[in-house]
C-alpha cells in the first residue's frame, strides 16, 4: 500500500504542475469559485491526509447540503456555486489546507470551465490522461485500505 501512496502523491504533483499555471491567475477573479460548500472533500481524503501527518481544520457537517445538491443535479436542477455559499471548510487564507500532493480527490478531478477554456488542446489532453491515471490509483488505494481493514 505504501507504494500506492507514493504513486498517488506523485500523480497529484504532476497534475498540480498544470493546475498551478491557471489557479494563480484564474481563481482570484473567478465568478464561480469551486472552493465553496458543499465541498468535494470526502472522508477518505481527510483520513489519508491526517494519516500522513497533515493537521486539518475541523469541518462542519455539510453532508445534507451535498445530498441536496446531488439530488438537484440528478433531477436536472443543477446550479453553479454562488457567491453567498460559504467557503469550503478547508480553504484557509485563500489556499487549500491540504498539502498539494494530498488534495481531495473530487477537487483534483474537477477542471473548471474557465480552466478548460484557457488550456491549449494538447495540455487538456495531457490533463485528461493524468486525471484518468490518478483515478485508477485512487481506486486502488481505496481497495487496498478496504482489504486491509477486512483482514
Amino acid at each position: 500500500m505504501f507504494n500506492l501512496l507514493i504513486k498517488y502523491r506523485a500523480a497529484q504533483r504532476r497534475i498540480r504542475t498544470i493546475f498551478n499555471r491557471y489557479t494563480e491567475t484564474l481563481c482570484p477573479v473567478c465568478p464561480e469559485p469551486c472552493c465553496r460548500k458543499p465541498s468535494k472533500v470526502g472522508e477518505f481524503d481527510v483520513m489519508l491526509a491526517e494519516s500522513c501527518g497533515c493537521t486539518l481544520p475541523a469541518a462542519e457537517d455539510a453532508i445534507s447540503a451535498l445530498v441536496d445538491r446531488g439530488m438537484d443535479a440528478l433531477q436536472g436542477k443543477s446550479a453553479p456555486a454562488h457567491d453567498d455559499d460559504p467557503p469550503c471548510d478547508y480553504l484557509v487564507e485563500d489556499t487549500c489546507a491540504f498539502p498539494g500532493d494530498l488534495r481531495p480527490f473530487g477537487c483534483v478531478q474537477y477542471v473548471c470551465p474557465f480552466m478548460k477554456k484557457a488550456m491549449a488542446p494538447a495540455e487538456m489532453r495531457e490533463m485528461r490522461r493524468l486525471l484518468h491515471r490518478f483515478g485508477v490509483i485512487h481506486r486502488q488505494l481505496i481497495d487496498a485500505v478496504s482489504v486491509s481493514r477486512k483482514g
